[in-house]
């Protein structure tokens, strides 16, 4: 969903100085979806301060997603310079936060110079894909190289962002080009790095649905080798911003049918991580944005995706109408949104919880949904996603049979359970007010 395409657009320096035989990768282990271990956020420049790495700890977040384009670490043809990446992983580290780390962009000494035209007439400079057994060799050579100068700081390696789109496969998508690329370069990480988490392709749209592009570009990756060496399908369900984000559990449901269709013989299935997602001020209000920000990340606990990132940390761009300048947690002038505000109350409360129920009401929008830690305490979340309604439901909570009334609102909220303690409906439907 970046601004820039093949050239991402940085400010470095600010934080200092399709070959035979398959990798087999579905033993390697990403994060399980659990609150303080699955969720982060996405940040495009390096001029984040000590202060947003805490705030983002603080918020329940851990970890932080963002592009290393192979030109900006390969100054010169075969000498790699880690120093600003370096930079950015070790203060990762030391605010206890873990990198997913885009591996993309070309490289204008190895694949050239080309102009991007945009949708309003503009032309940008950009840095094609590899494409040539030559050029696929040499990103190789370079993600093999970052595998190895990273090692044993757990970062999730994800190949390429929106392969599936014009603005970042220059000149158009195309899933076979996508695909000879990405197997060598998912290789050369495992073999360099046998335990490495590596996934892909970071697609633009989620396949299964209408959207048949999408369906055809996930399943050039699904049937090749590919396949055998990603530990997970990453993909952006924006879904050209649907709303409520409660839409997505059909589509997820239809890209995993699409996933477990389309799997070879032998293999498992590949989970799903949503690598990016969001919604901007510019398009729905600071309140909704924090309410959908609340609930994407409960719903991607709930349906059991291992990675969410939120796009993104703060307003990176400016323009006051201009959607993809208001996507952040925090203003442009670093100052915090409700959304901010929303997660960092919220999202800390249910560290160590994982899904355990999902209690039945009558409307499917309406949610009542048990989260438990493995010693048992945990929460019972609620929320309604009929926009603009409060709704009364009465539940029991624990032995007593005493009933409690919870009222539920379009932002979440949530009661502490102690351990073990039980919910059920308490009997009759509520009323909505």
């Amino acid at each position: 969903m970046w601004r820039s395409i093949g050239k991402v657009s940085l400010v470095l320096g600010v934080l200092g100085v399709l070959a035979s035989g398959a990798v087999c990768a579905q033993a390697s282990a990403l994060p399980p979806p659990v609150f303080g271990a699955a969720q982060g956020v996405q940040i495009k420049e390096w001029s984040v301060t000590d202060r947003e790495l805490e705030m983002m700890k603080a918020a329940g977040l851990s970890f932080v997603r963002f592009p290393m384009p192979w030109y900006a670490v390969e100054k010169n043809k075969g000498r790699f310079d880690w120093r600003v990446f370096d930079g950015v992983v070790e203060r990762l580290h030391d605010h206890g936060l873990k990198a997913v780390i885009i591996l993309g962009a070309g490289h204008p000494a190895y694949t050239g110079v080309a102009e991007q035209q945009h949708e309003d007439g503009t032309l940008e400079e950009t840095y094609p894909a590899p494409v040539t057994p030559e050029e696929i060799d040499a990103f190789a050579a370079y993600v093999r190289a970052a595998a190895a100068h990273f090692d044993g700081n757990g970062v999730v390696w994800e190949l390429w962002n929106e392969p599936d789109s014009r603005l970042f496969w220059y000149p158009k998508p195309d899933g076979a080009a996508y695909v000879a690329m990405a197997v060598p370069a998912c290789r050369a990480i495992k073999e360099a790095v046998p335990d490495s988490v590596v996934m892909g392709p970071g697609m633009a749209a989620m396949a299964g649905g209408d959207d048949a592009a999408a369906s055809a570009f996930l399943g050039q990756v699904l049937k090749s080798p590919l396949a055998s060496c990603l530990d997970a399908v990453s993909l952006h369900p924006y879904r050209d911003r649907a709303v409520p984000p409660e839409l997505v559990l059909e589509a997820y449901a239809k890209t995993r049918a699409f996933i477990e269709a389309h799997t070879p013989d032998g293999m498992e299935p590949l989970p799903l991580v949503a690598s990016e997602w969001g919604f901007s001020t510019a398009e729905v209000s600071s309140d909704a944005q924090a309410d959908y920000a609340l609930r994407s990340f409960l719903l991607n606990v709930m349906d059991d995706v291992p990675l969410s990132i939120w796009y993104e940390w703060y307003d990176s761009l400016t323009g006051e109408a201009d959607p993809e300048a208001h996507f952040g947690l925090i203003d442009h002038d670093k100052k915090p949104k409700v959304a901010y505000e929303v997660l960092a109350s919220f999202l800390p409360a249910l560290t160590g919880c994982v899904f355990e129920a999902r209690i039945a009401l009558p409307d499917p929008l309406d949610y009542l949904v048990v989260f438990r830690r493995e010693d048992g305490s945990g929460a019972v979340v609620y929320w309604t996603a009929r926009p603009q309604t409060e709704l009364s439901v009465q539940v029991a909570i624990g032995d007593s049979n005493e009933k409690k009334t919870l009222t539920l609102r379009n932002r979440p909220q949530m009661k502490p359970l102690v351990v073990d303690e039980m919910v059920a409906l308490a009997g009759g439907e509520g009323g909505a007010e």
